[in-house]
């Protein structure tokens, strides 16, 4: 007769002590990615509230000879890409990097970013720099990728809107530049305020990282598989001086080449390498989140925390990503990728002798919007 209720006190005992071990290990499991997070990658950023209106800085008065010209193509390259055979130690230092240089010049400066209303509680929007930085030390280097990456919390989904680095934008205390310089003039804080003015968004969060740690962070994560073109196979064969064979279709990249790849210009446009930065950060997530085991995924998410720099709290962090790993689980995996400005909406010219894509900031504005919030 007192077998059932005996049974009942034995669980009933045994239970906390289950509770306790499972937080334990949870703990025990979690607690080196939470140390490690706030020890490398985040910074807690106040989002203030501004103090002043907001006024669009005046274009300069031009020079005849540049006022109207209208050029077919931006005819400035910055990349090394003029002479092959070409090595990567072309002006990339590979110990230039946020994981492997604990003396990197702050990514924050005296702007702050500025508090926005937001749109739709649904939905986040992240900034992401890629910068390519020579000296780390020195200076932080001009946002060569820049990409408003948008989660949808209730969907599940992500979209992604490359912004070209040459697009002509006014940038508050600064005037009319290019928009990659909003980063290295002073910081997060000015490139995430001038998209949010620029758009008409609501971003608070950001994720800086160099170039070379996206060629670090490929070969911790084994190689990734791009599609290549015929125009793109003989970009990268020519790169290397005839020294390694790439194909038209598949190709396993390591570091190094996915590095080469993202950067290709020269065959086309900002457009085209735009699309290929996406193209890496597709291949990367969908090979993470289908291939890799929850061990893998732990020791890639702790060395990634090495490589960026970011002020999402952990806790958010982690809401975006099982968000997207669970509708992952429930659907291919899918990310909608877009770049401004759009086609047909731009020209190229030039302005204070800066070759610049001059486009339609009200259409660029509304667009973006409807490809957010639909």
């Amino acid at each position: 007769m007192e077998k059932g209720p005996k049974k009942k006190r034995i669980v009933k005992c045994f239970l906390p002590i289950a509770l306790a071990l499972v937080i334990l290990i949870i703990s025990a499991f979690a607690l080196p990615l939470i140390i490690s997070y706030h020890k490398n990658a985040y910074t807690k950023t106040d989002i203030i509230e501004r103090d002043n209106e907001y006024t669009v800085p005046a274009t300069d008065p031009q020079p005849e000879e540049w006022a109207n010209v209208t050029l077919k193509e931006l005819e400035t390259d910055d990349e090394l890409q003029t002479k092959a055979p070409y090595t990567l130690a072309d002006g990339l230092d590979r110990n230039a990097s946020f994981g492997r240089n604990k003396n990197a010049l702050s990514v924050f400066g005296k702007t702050p970013i500025y508090k926005t209303e937001k749109k739709d509680p649904n939905i986040e929007n992240i900034l992401v720099l890629g910068t390519d930085s020579r000296d780390i030390t020195k200076q932080r280097g001009r946002s060569d990728a820049m990409i408003i990456l948008s989660h949808n919390k209730r969907t599940g989904t992500v979209k992604m809107i490359s912004v070209l680095r040459d697009s002509l934008v006014p940038i508050e205390g600064v005037g009319w530049n290019k928009i990659n310089s909003a980063y290295s003039i002073d910081g997060a804080g000015l490139a995430v305020n001038t998209v949010n003015q620029l758009f008409d968004l609501d971003i608070k969060r950001f994720v800086v990282i160099d170039f070379n740690g996206v060629t670090d962070f490929v070969d911790k994560a084994g190689g990734v598989t791009i599609d290549l073109t015929q125009a793109e196979v003989d970009y990268m064969t020519n790169y290397s001086g005839g020294k390694v064979k790439y194909n038209i279709g598949p190709n396993r990249f390591n570091g190094d080449r996915t590095l080469i790849y993202m950067r290709i210009r020269k065959i086309d446009n900002d457009f085209n390498r735009t699309a290929r930065q996406r193209k890496v950060i597709e291949a990367l997530a969908e090979k993470i989140l289908t291939e890799k085991s929850i061990t893998e995924i732990y020791n890639l998410t702790d060395f990634a925390f090495r490589l960026v720099k970011t002020n999402i709290p952990l806790a958010e962090l982690t809401s975006v990503v099982g968000n997207i790993a669970s509708n992952t689980l429930q659907s291919n995996f899918d990310i909608e990728s877009h770049h401004v400005p759009f086609d047909g909406t731009y020209t190229f010219r030039y302005y204070n002798g800066m070759s610049v894509i001059f486009f339609d900031i009200n259409d660029a504005k509304e667009r973006v919007n409807k490809i957010i919030y639909g």
